[in-house]
């Protein structure tokens, strides 16, 4: 019934779908797309927690993109192929796998509507429910159909994705309404029904306002109905606040609640999200273990040391659902520059300080070592090179 309503709602595509005028008609280009990227990272206790004297590791990981993009008259495609390096296995082994990363076209079937069909990269709104996560190595690409229906200020998409290894099917819809240049609306509908993965039905809905200066705040809120009968919704509610000074100093403040089992019910899931971004990069939580609830109080500052540098600390206290338990804190540090041969790098440090209660949730140690490995500070520090030249063919 959710998928049906879904579908109807969004019907009107059908009936704009007409021949394109002369006047879209656009000149041949294409470019050649290189992305190279090595990150090496020392973990001790990234993702899980490590017990006092436990060695740390170092692992060197190195993603290669290289492909085409371009358009063609009322054609739009892109073709990108990856390769993905696993180095500091023992006797210097290399895993790794080569595979597709994108690989759509579009067509604008009339001026304001087009089809996209193919594997792409999909980040709704800021991703806290689907995301590219292109921090991860391989990132992460759909495959399916979207038809997309934009006006001067809005923009709607009604996608279907499966996923045939896994046994999993998702329909979203997805639209954005503005509000003059300062008020943003956004609305979601996402089913996801799978053999193998959790089969739920998420919806909500974004709100973003920016004040007459520099200042802006957001609310974010999402039902989530698993398909399983006789289970109550979980939820998640999102308030954040912050602030860009002229100087390119920026603050951001806020607060994420994610609803817990309780009673006759489920915790929420992010599904699709760009974990990473929103609950540290220490990646306990949605990542390392499921995550039975939590509130996430975070504060961030960024700002530049010079035209090409900059820096950024991430501040994040993790408790309990119920706000009766502290479950961690974690503090987050980057350095990041450009240089002029197109050449991004980055260099980080995580570190956090977790509680009793937060090895016991993560099931992964044994009763008499909990307390031993919250004593244990975990941290991860990574470098990171990144070139990504865009040749123009044509």
């Amino acid at each position: 019934m959710r998928i049906l309503l879904a579908i109807l709602a969004f019907t009107p595509f059908v009936s704009l779908a007409q021949p394109a005028s002369a006047d879209s008609q656009k000149d041949t280009v294409i470019s050649l797309d290189i992305e190279l990227r090595v990150r090496s990272e020392w973990r001790d206790g990234y993702r899980l927690m490590a017990l006092p004297g436990e060695t740390g590791n170092m692992t060197t990981f190195q993603r290669n993109r290289f492909g085409f993009s371009g358009g063609w008259g009322r054609m739009d495609f892109r073709i990108h192929l990856q390769d993905i390096r696993n180095y500091g296995q023992p006797g210097g082994n290399t895993q790794g796998n080569m595979g597709a990363a994108e690989a759509w076209v579009s067509l604008e079937v009339r001026k304001g509507l087009k089809a996209v069909v193919g594997r792409q990269k999909i980040d709704i709104d800021n991703g806290r429910i689907v995301g590219a996560a292109n921090w991860a190595n391989p990132g992460r690409f759909l495959d399916g159909v979207q038809l997309i229906r934009t006006r001067e200020q809005s923009r709607s998409a009604l996608m279907v994705f499966w996923d045939e290894v896994n046994g999993t099917q998702r329909l979203l819809g997805h639209h954005i309404q503005r509000f003059g240049a300062n008020r943003t609306l956004t609305l979601l509908a996402f089913h996801q029904a799978s053999d193998t993965e959790y089969s739920a039905f998420t919806g909500g809905a974004t709100w973003k306002s920016k004040g007459a200066k520099t200042g802006w705040w957001a609310a974010e809120a999402y039902l989530q109905a698993p398909d399983a009968i006789d289970t109550k919704p979980a939820s998640m509610l999102v308030l954040e606040a912050g602030r860009k000074g002229l100087s390119g100093h920026a603050t951001t403040v806020g607060i994420d609640l994610l609803s817990n089992a309780g009673q006759d019910g489920v915790a929420f899931r992010p599904l699709l999200g760009t974990n990473h971004k929103f609950y540290g990069w220490m990646d306990h939580f949605y990542l390392g273990a499921v995550t039975d609830g939590l509130i996430n109080l975070h504060l961030r500052h960024s700002g530049p040391i010079s035209e090409s540098r900059s820096w950024g600390a991430v501040l994040h206290q993790f408790n309990t659902f119920d706000s009766q338990s502290l479950l961690a804190n974690e503090l987050d540090l980057f350095l990041t520059g450009k240089e002029k041969e197109g050449i991004s790098w980055t260099v980080g440090w995580s570190l956090m300080k977790a509680t009793t209660l937060h090895v016991q949730r993560q099931g992964d140690i044994v009763a008499n070592a909990w307390t031993p490995a919250a004593d244990h500070l975990q941290q991860w520090g990574w470098v990171s090179l990144q070139f990504t030249p865009s040749i123009q063919l044509k």
